[in-house]
């Protein structure tokens, strides 16, 4: 009898949770169509995703909640609301600009006009262009090199800086530093990319050639301690230990280091940096292509704040996670295969606030125009816990290696 009762009862507490769970279905219907109509607002005025001051007064709302302890899961449950919030809207801004794209090219079929295409720096002709670092930097080498050396351009001290400046609608574009040969990835940049939510419109591939340099008359006997930006001493590893006395120093970035040496009137002090650094702040090279690795490139990318799909755009990356069962990543790799697409990089980053759990970063060649991406895309996202759609650009970097 009192295991009867005791069915009886847990079988009431299951119909009070499925009542609950429908509330929750329904109010979550509502919650996400409301977040729609949000996202057809943003692209109108020209906002992004993220909006960090409304996502922390989204959080204070826990204060409501009485027993202390599901405060911490109720904080939970709201970021990850929010995040699948940010999903939705991405997936909706992107199925829109795909859809646009589309109907360009088969108005081009029927009706034999040219489609509108969107071509680097002449969207319109007084865009600026943000960078991280300063003048003589690669990162504004990039900039030049892809917008032009006329383009208005604006340097911000870090890359989260650049990401708000893009934000605020202080700046047009960013240009930022993604992954370097020699080094590998920068985790920073693809942390804010799936942050901030903006997508990469294009891409740029910087031969780096580092050298040191000091004030003129300086010698390299008289050098005591070097500047550069972490990644930068790495690449010159080679060369720097085989002066271990040297006291090395790093710096925000490469051409910083390079004005601090230029500024210090010291005849003991070099920085490692490129050329036009050189030229910029007045030094003079003591040796000359002092990276490890000749074949040493970083891949910049160019990032906006809507999704950008040009007639020439043949490269697509994304971001998904998976989840944790045997098979989980091959059936999402599988789909490469199945649809007969190249990846050319797949990296993983940790997510924040879920030990153990991890981002994959994925490039592949193709276009969002073309129905066999369309299909493979789809798969990927029905096959992961999380997918978002970073950019569809024009290739550069590989063709450095051809």
């Amino acid at each position: 009898m009192d295991e009867l009762t005791n069915k009886t009862k847990l079988e009431t507490l299951r119909q009070g949770i499925d009542k609950l769970d429908k509330d929750l279905l329904e109010l979550f219907e509502a919650r996400m169509q409301k977040v729609s109509e949000i996202a057809d607002f943003k692209k109108a005025n020209n906002l992004t995703i993220l909006d960090e001051s409304r996502e922390e007064k989204v959080l204070r709302n826990i204060k409501i909640i009485k027993n202390i302890d599901f405060a911490e899961p109720a904080e939970q449950f709201m970021k990850y609301l929010m995040e699948i919030s940010r999903n939705i809207q991405a997936d909706y801004l992107s199925k829109e600009s795909a859809t646009s794209k589309n109907c360009e090219i088969n108005s081009k079929g029927k009706e034999g006009t040219k489609p509108k295409v969107l071509s680097n720096a002449h969207l319109k002709p007084d865009i600026t262009v943000g960078f991280q670092g300063i003048p003589g930097s690669y990162s504004e080498q990039a900039l030049r090199d892809y917008f032009g050396e006329d383009i208005s351009n604006k340097n911000l001290p870090s890359f989260e800086d650049v990401f708000k400046a893009l934000e605020k609608g202080e700046i047009d574009y960013g240009v930022l530093p993604l992954e370097n040969s020699f080094t590998g990835g920068i985790a920073d940049v693809y942390d804010l990319l799936c942050r901030y939510g903006f997508y990469i419109v294009g891409e740029k591939g910087i031969k780096v050639e580092h050298n040191l340099l000091a004030l003129p008359g300086a010698k390299l006997g008289d050098i005591k301690e070097v500047y550069s930006h972490p990644q930068a001493l790495q690449q010159c590893s080679n060369f720097l230990q085989s002066n271990p006395d040297w006291n090395l120093i790093s710096c925000s970035n490469t051409a910083v280091s390079a004005k601090l040496i230029g500024e210090s009137g010291s005849m003991f002090k070099a920085a490692i940096a490129g050329q036009r650094a050189a030229e910029l702040y007045g030094l003079s090279i003591l040796r000359s292509y002092i990276n490890n690795d000749s074949y040493n490139y970083t891949r910049f990318i160019i990032i906006g704040r809507t999704l950008e799909i040009k007639e020439e755009s043949d490269k697509i990356s994304l971001a998904v996670a998976i989840s944790h069962e045997p098979g989980s990543l091959y059936r999402v790799l599988s789909h490469f295969a199945t649809n007969g697409l190249n990846m050319l990089k797949i990296e993983s980053r940790p997510i924040l606030n879920k030990p153990w759990e991890y981002l994959f970063y994925v490039d592949f060649e193709g276009s969002l125009g073309d129905e066999t991406v369309e299909e493979a895309v789809k798969g990927i996202k029905e096959d992961s816990t999380y997918f978002q759609m970073l950019g569809n650009y024009q290739a550069d970097i590989r063709d450095f290696f051809r």
